[in-house]
């Protein structure tokens, strides 16, 4: 979320209803195949199983900025990963802590959970010897820092937090495949029903026209249906910046990190023009050994 979203904005209530996750909580065969309908619609089906073997690949600690909810903080701490779990929402830190509850104490301990600012992120020095050996901007997170000055902030607060020789790895949406005129009218989502309430969702949503730092908002209304008849409606608005390939590669490099791979889904496929998403891994260099020296084993 932006950093200036209040607790009540629909995108947070209904965070989970909008992404839904095949790994927590139980569903029937046709709700999981609904799940993974919205998930691939989006480009994200896959997504946890890429991040978790990126982190089963390079090890813990994980350091996962903008964590929300705990999406993937929640699996990442299942497969045995210790998690710093940072975001900037209260909100959304009080449900994935409302979801840890329900989890296993072994799974519980290995979760951090961080309140701040990622472009401020610092984190606590009562453990100095913490060094991520990855750091995850998952789901569009640098796209929503809706400034390029404070995108390169976050990744330099990344960098600073990630061992020599860790990973960060992100992804966001290609903005050649999203509309950069405004909206003519709000646009109905399909139903779906609410992870908590059980209640039948449906999202408007009316995107604005791109302006000339490339942010474009997004605003609308949730309407969830009552058990009683009724319709709760709530209104939601966030920025986000479309952040190109050549911009994003530029970004990474001006953070001082040398990039990786790029591809066009968490597959693994390779970008193209038309890509839904672009996925992005970038390595912090080794530190060089000063010419001449010797180590004596």
């Amino acid at each position: 979320m932006n950093p200036d979203t209040p607790a009540d904005d629909g995108s947070i209530l209904y965070y989970d209803a909008d992404y839904p996750s095949l790994e927590i909580g139980e569903a029937t065969a046709a709700e999981a195949a609904e799940k993974a309908l919205v998930l691939a619609r989006m480009g994200l089906l896959g997504d946890v199983a890429f991040y978790t073997g990126q982190a089963l690949g390079h090890g813990g600690p994980v350091l996962e900025i903008g964590c929300g909810t705990g999406r993937l903080t929640i699996p990442l701490a299942r497969a045995g990963l210790e998690v710093w779990a940072v975001d900037v929402s209260a909100a959304m830190l009080d449900q994935l802590r409302a979801k840890l509850a329900d989890e296993p104490a072994a799974v519980r301990d290995r979760v951090r959970i961080l309140h701040g600012d990622a472009a401020d992120l610092d984190l606590p020095h009562d453990r100095p010897e913490i060094a991520a050996r990855l750091v995850l901007l998952p789901f569009n997170l640098l796209m929503l820092v809706a400034d390029r000055d404070q995108q390169s902030r976050v990744l330099a607060a990344a960098v600073r937090h990630l061992a020599p020789g860790g990973v960060v790895a992100l992804d966001v949406m290609n903005p050649a495949t999203l509309p950069q005129e405004a909206d003519p009218a709000p646009s109905p989502s399909r139903p779906r029903r609410h992870p908590r309430s059980g209640n039948p969702v449906v999202r408007h949503a009316q995107a604005g026209a791109v302006d000339a730092r490339g942010v474009q908002r997004i605003a609308g209304w949730y309407d969830e249906l009552m058990p009683d008849g009724a319709i709760r409606t709530t209104r939601f608005a966030f920025d986000w910046r479309m952040t190109g390939r050549a911009e994003l590669e530029s970004l990474i490099a001006g953070a001082g990190l040398t990039l990786g791979t790029v591809c066009g889904d968490f597959d693994g496929a390779p970008w193209t023009p038309d890509s839904r998403r672009t996925v992005v891994t970038a390595q912090r260099p080794l530190p060089r050994l000063v010419q001449g020296s010797t180590n004596d084993y």
